[in-house]
């Protein structure tokens, strides 16, 4: 039954109301009745006739108030260890010397470093997200997020040329923490506005330390990714490097991205220097 089918349903209830010559009290009770049988028809059509309810292509198509938010996948980390330092917040960055290096303290107890300048956009309060080709899962969160060259491609509103973000595991080690973080590279450089995926090379792992602690890091090469505009890249490259946090995390996961074969496209040397400048805050 839809909408269409009131001009039925009004006879009836008008005829309900004024049938026979009654008294003041049962014509009240009738347009209780009356009443009660309209909302109730109202609920019914909402529930049957409303073609947003059923038709999924409707919804999707629908504001996008309509729509849940994004649920996490992947593993479902245990609580921190009791007495586990954890800061809710990064602590305040302190710009750096004419010439020098940007730090970038994180909520983990680990800074990192970018070029100062207009080239990068350091911050530690930036969050930068990524859901599924739906749109409804959340592939990857990470914050403290520094953006090198925003806004090259005029046609993308979140163009950047790279980017430097952490997040952060429980319940894992870091060889582990490493490698579920560089498999997530596939989708997140996909896009199903565009379609297809691209070709992504794992290389590593390599084994290191980070101020005597032990450290992983591996780079995935990705080619042939799918692009929305002409200014955006053919190929990147990801680097994850894990390492034990000292708050907030047992272990810190740190992802650098970069676009290469473009204008002003970072090296390889200046990924390296950046993972070289993780250091223990303070």
């Amino acid at each position: 039954m839809g909408w269409d089918q009131w001009h039925r349903v009004g006879p009836f209830l008008r005829d309900l109301i004024r049938r026979g010559p009654v008294s003041w009290r049962i014509r009240l009770v009738r347009i209780v009745l009356a009443v009660g049988f309209a909302a109730g028809f109202v609920v019914y059509v909402t529930q049957t006739g409303n073609p947003h309810l059923d038709n999924q292509d409707s919804v999707e198509s629908a504001a996008s108030a309509w729509r849940p938010p994004p649920r996490n996948v992947g593993p479902v980390d245990p609580a921190l260890p009791p007495g586990f330092p954890y800061l809710e917040f990064p602590p305040s960055t302190t710009p750096a010397s004419n010439g020098m290096p940007q730090p970038v303290p994180t909520r983990y107890g680990l800074t990192y470093a970018v070029p100062s300048g207009t080239d990068w956009m350091a911050s530690n309060e930036t969050v930068l997200g990524f859901v599924d080709e739906a749109g409804q899962a959340t592939i990857a969160t990470y914050a403290a997020v520094s953006r090198y060259r925003v806004g090259y491609c005029p046609e993308i509103d979140t163009s950047k040329l790279a980017y430097v973000g952490v997040t952060g595991r429980n319940g894992i080690d870091v060889a582990s923490a490493a490698r579920q973080e560089i498999d997530k590279t596939a989708q997140l450089f996909s896009d199903a506005k565009v379609g297809g995926r691209p070709t992504v090379e794992i290389r590593g792992p390599i084994e290191f330390e980070i101020g005597g602690r032990p450290a992983v890091r591996y780079t995935a090469a990705i080619y042939h990714i799918p692009k929305r505009a002409s200014c955006e890249p053919d190929s990147a490259e990801f680097d994850v490097i894990a390492t034990p946090g000292y708050a907030s995390a047992e272990v810190a996961v740190f992802v650098v991205e970069r676009h290469i074969d473009l204008k002003n496209s970072l090296k390889k040397e200046d990924i390296d220097s950046i993972v070289r400048s993780i250091r223990k805050t303070g």
